[in-house]
Order: structure tokens, then sequence, then C-alpha cells
């Protein structure tokens, strides 16, 4: 059976998510079994993930945003400790922060690629920090080996959000595998997509046990132990989305090949027009794991990008704005301790995302491309 992408609104949506026979079946079968949580498909899921990322084991769980609370929770991290991640972000790598009790330090990115700067995260080290939480933005792999200095230095945890990033790799290691723990999401727009889910991956068996315990209700069944310092969450992974995230992990490497071929197409389509900036080349040995395609326009053009996107939205071409830095969100503004965040909000007024996913034809980056330009030439 070929395989299908799942019916958007738009015409040309952003993001839409791939599936076949393969995960009709594995969805019937956990109906049919009665087991719809804790069964067979949790564990071989996990199983198949660690192997695949590297790791001595995954912790599977209902979103990302709850892996990255759970993995600062699991590390001790919490009220009175500063955590520092990029202010350019999702607000899932916030909300985290706070949902452990900690504190986001919001630092800036850099210009090139816009990822966390590691001379920002230097500036931001204080007496209460304990965490760095770096984020490999848009797939595209964060600058590790500067922050894993940093913190070997000042002796802090690393946290990967690799939520938009399953399949990226740096300097041919599989990001997520690299810091103390790190977080992976399956979320429709991710290359690896089973709805709602995410997964927390590391190497420690004691911080994996605590992350496990965590996840539910503070109770791990397999060793029967029970957490005695925190009340843990209701944050399991139903069967029905580990059955479907096994399928999809076998679609991975050629969904990440398709991916790179069209976001090759978009640059080939885009490059030369001085109106617009593409994404930076990948840096030598590392991967990028496309999940959109996103550019930055001329800042001349900043006042007309809200429009650029309406006017394509209008068009059935899915569009957004990848992302809203997140101390200018209205619960965020003027609560968090930022240093300069220049890069950020220069990024946030220009950026926006194009559709990327591996259903999409040539043809369809050609008419993106095609409306794209139209319009930034006012016609």
């Amino acid at each position: 059976m070929a395989v299908r992408a799942s019916i958007m609104a738009s015409e040309i949506p952003l993001a839409s998510p791939e599936w076949a026979l393969e995960e009709e079946q594995a969805l019937l079968a956990v109906l049919r079994s009665g087991r719809w949580s804790f069964g067979e498909q949790l564990p071989a899921f996990e199983g198949e993930l660690a192997a695949l990322i590297g790791t001595t084991a995954a912790v599977a769980t209902n979103s990302g945003t709850m892996a990255l609370q759970i993995a600062l929770e699991a590390l001790g991290i919490g009220a009175g400790a500063e955590v520092i991640t990029p202010a350019y972000t999702f607000v899932g790598s916030v909300n985290a922060i706070l949902g452990a009790g900690a504190s986001p330090v919001l630092v800036d990115v850099d210009a090139t690629d816009l990822n966390i700067s590691p001379a920002a995260i230097e500036a931001a080290i204080g007496p209460r920090t304990r965490a760095i939480l770096p984020v490999h933005l848009f797939g595209r792999p964060a600058p590790m080996a500067p922050i894993l200095e940093l913190a070997q230095r000042h002796q802090l945890a690393v946290i990967e959000d690799a939520c938009e990033a399953i399949g990226a790799r740096w300097q041919g290691r599989a990001v997520g595998s690299l810091g103390d723990l790190g977080a992976v999401a399956f979320y429709p727009n991710k290359p690896v997509a089973t709805g709602e889910g995410g997964a927390l991956l590391g190497n420690d068996p004691e911080l994996l046990l605590r992350c496990r315990q965590l996840r539910n209700q503070g109770f791990d069944p397999d060793s029967g132990s029970r957490l005695q310092d925190l009340p843990g969450h209701s944050a399991r992974l139903s069967e029905f989305h580990a059955a479907l995230g096994r399928v999809q992990l076998l679609r991975l490497q050629a969904s990440l090949l398709r991916r790179r071929a069209l976001a090759e197409a978009y640059r080939q389509r885009l490059a030369g027009d001085e109106r617009l900036q593409l994404p930076a080349p990948v840096a030598a040995g590392d991967e990028i794991a496309w999940f959109t395609y996103p550019i930055r326009l001329q800042r001349a053009l900043a006042p007309r990008r809200d429009a650029v996107i309406a006017g394509l939205r209008a068009l059935g071409i899915g569009c957004n704005v990848y992302f809203p830095p997140v101390h200018q969100l209205p619960f965020h503004r003027d609560r968090h301790r930022c240093l300069d965040l220049a890069v950020t909000e220069d990024a946030g007024s220009r950026c926006l995302a194009l559709p990327l996913f591996p259903a999409m034809s040539e043809e369809q980056v050609n008419r993106v491309c095609a409306e794209l330009l139209r319009l930034l030439k006012g016609r």
C-alpha cells in the first residue's frame, strides 16, 4: 500500500504526517488486544527508539514538553535553580522549566543559524545556574562542543531539547544522546509522528528509573519502586501511540532523505534573491532533520512579513511565524531574567516557515516559491 499524506485544510499544508496500511494494522491490533496502556508496544517502542538514537534506554511520555519537565525533575532541578535556554524557541522549552519549578534565563541565538549562542550562555551563568537546555532549533544541531565544555567547567547539567530534531546528527552522533538527558517529540509535523507524544533519552540507569517513576505517578511497575521526594505525573504514552511510533521509526530514514531533498529544492529555487535570507549551510559532520523550511525576509521587508503569510494562506499554502520570541508572549513578558536578545528579536520579526513534508512534490515547492516571490513584489 502506498504511503499517504494526511489531508489538511490547506492545498499545500505547512506539514502533513504520512501513514499507510502498516499504521492501520498496528492501531487495529492494539484496539483488538484490549491492552491500551502499558502493554507490549510501549517497551518495544522505547527499545527501538533507544537503539536508533544510541542511548541505553528511552522513556516515552505524552509530550515532548513533559519529557523536558521530567528530565529537569529527575536531575533535581527545581525551585531556586536557574536554567539557561534560548529566547528564540517554541514556548514549550520554557514552559517545561517553569513546570519543574525552576526559573528560565533567556539568552540570545547565533545570527547565522539561530541556535543558542555559547557566548550568551557563558555570560548568563550565575550562582543559581544549574542547567543548560539547548534547543536543536528547526532540526539543526546546536553547537554542542562549547555547550558541553561550559557545562563541564561550571558543573551544570545539559538537557537537550531535540523535540524538533529526531534523526539529526551532530558530528556523526544523534542529537538527544549528547547531554545528561535528551527529549524528542512526535507531534504530527515531526519526522516521527504519533499525534501526540515524546520521549526521554539517556544512559544513566538511576536517572532513567527516576524518569520512569515520574511519568507514572511516582511508581515504576517494572521495578516496583516508588519515588519518595516527588509525586510524579500521569504522563504515560498509550499503546496506540507506541504502536504508531514503531511503524513511523521504520520510515524515519526515508523521510529524512526526502525532507533533505525538498530543502535543497527550496534552496535552489530561492538562492540569490536578496530579499530573502535562507537557512545556513549545514556544518561539516552535522545533519539536519528538516521539519519545516524557515526563511528570513530582509530587514526592510519585516513590516510586510505578516501580510505575506496571510497572502500565502489565502492561496491555500500553509505558512506560519516560527517562532514568536518567548519573552514577547503575553504571559512571559517581563517575567524572566533575560540577557541581550537583539538577534532573537530581529529573527522574530523576519522569520517565516514554508511547507515541508515528505509527500510534497517539487512542483509544489516551485508553486510556493513563485507565490512567495510574487507577494514580495507586492502584486
